[in-house]
């Protein structure tokens, strides 16, 4: 399972580019189930008949475009989604043109260079930096594929620390992917009493978008949406908000900017996790899943959240046992609905 999480996250896939990452994740459920793609590009998967329960995670990724190429070859950017601009400076990425993979550099100005000192106190905008291929000219940089509007993604490492926390760039959402797919070879080959969908969504991180084209085209029942959670258990955290950790089981996100989570839901999820004997956490938090768009179809919604420390970070960390528990509960709620639905 980590060695299909390490696949997904190192497969390309910012927002409006999934193209490869719908591709990889299509190869490896096709086996089992046959799939869709929407106008939008959402991948679908659905299987059985009856109350129709929706699983989404998002397949997009943060990351940046191409958005003008100056005459001394350097490149300008554009970022895709809620990109932190203090993570971008001294970056290595890697840019998807027609010919393959460009390397660059995002450069910083030395500190032997600076004349006012207190420019090293300062965050530098995105649009102000420069992305360094190697090139000193505009027609050079062009010559090895680079065109406006190519997708940049971030060079990713992956690491495991301490035997049991996975750390790299793309948690978010990759292994909301990787609990849907491993959810559907559960499932695919039983004889269901609902018609369950599975669905990896696009443009979540620039607005929810494939999840809006769901709800106005599937207007399911219920809605699971399987995303991250930011967790409060690092250095600097808010202490207003319930502590959520690492390693202590997936997260029911019952509040956040965009949604309040179905009640029904809620009671029904807590019960099966106690029954079941799965660690469960609770939370309030910012930011939003895919599962504030489809509830607004009428669907009873719950966003399921795998606890991530670091979010939208090049060093984003979630534990491995939290995924298993996370896939364990999806298979017992959808029992559950099952039975409440006969």
């Amino acid at each position: 399972m980590i060695e299909l999480l390490e696949e997904l996250i190192r497969t390309p896939g910012i927002s409006g580019y999934e193209d490869p990452i719908r591709d990889r994740i299509k190869k490896e459920i096709e086996k089992y189930v046959e799939t869709r793609i929407d106008n939008i590009g959402n991948l679908i998967a659905t299987i059985g008949d009856g109350k129709h329960i929706a699983l989404i995670a998002h397949m997009d990724e943060i990351g940046l475009v191409v958005s003008n190429i100056d005459d001394k070859g350097t490149i300008r950017i554009s970022k895709l989604g809620g990109i932190d601009d203090r993570i971008l400076v001294s970056r290595a990425v890697e840019i998807h043109t027609k010919k393959g993979i460009v390397e660059g550099v995002i450069g910083l100005k030395p500190p032997h260079l600076m004349i006012d000192r207190e420019e090293a106190k300062k965050t530098k905008r995105s649009e102000t930096l420069h992305l360094d291929v190697g090139t000193r000219t505009r027609e050079e940089t062009k010559g090895l594929g680079v065109e406006l509007l190519n997708p940049i993604t971030f060079k990713k490492h992956f690491s495991i620390l301490n035997k049991n926390m996975i750390c790299t760039r793309g948690i978010d959402n990759r292994a909301g992917c990787l609990a849907l797919i491993e959810m559907l070879k559960l499932v695919h080959n039983k004889k269901l009493g609902v018609k369950l969908s599975f669905v990896w969504s696009v443009q979540e991180e620039i607005g929810l978008r494939g999840a809006k084209v769901v709800a106005n085209t599937m207007r399911p029942d219920y809605v699971l949406a399987v995303d991250t959670y930011t967790t409060t258990d690092a250095p600097d955290m808010p202490s207003h908000l319930e502590p959520v950790k690492l390693g202590e089981g997936p997260v029911l996100r019952l509040i956040d900017s965009r949604a309040i989570a179905s009640p029904i839901l809620r009671e029904m999820i807590t019960k099966v996790a106690k029954e079941y004997d799965i660690p469960l956490q609770l939370g309030i938090t910012g930011g939003t899943t895919d599962g504030a768009a489809v509830q607004e179809c009428g669907a009873l919604t719950m966003p399921l959240g795998i606890p991530l420390r670091y979010t939208h970070s090049l060093v984003e960390c979630c534990h491995k046992n939290d995924l298993e528990n996370l896939i364990q509960l999806l298979t017992r709620i959808i029992e559950e609905i099952e039975k409440r639905e006969r």
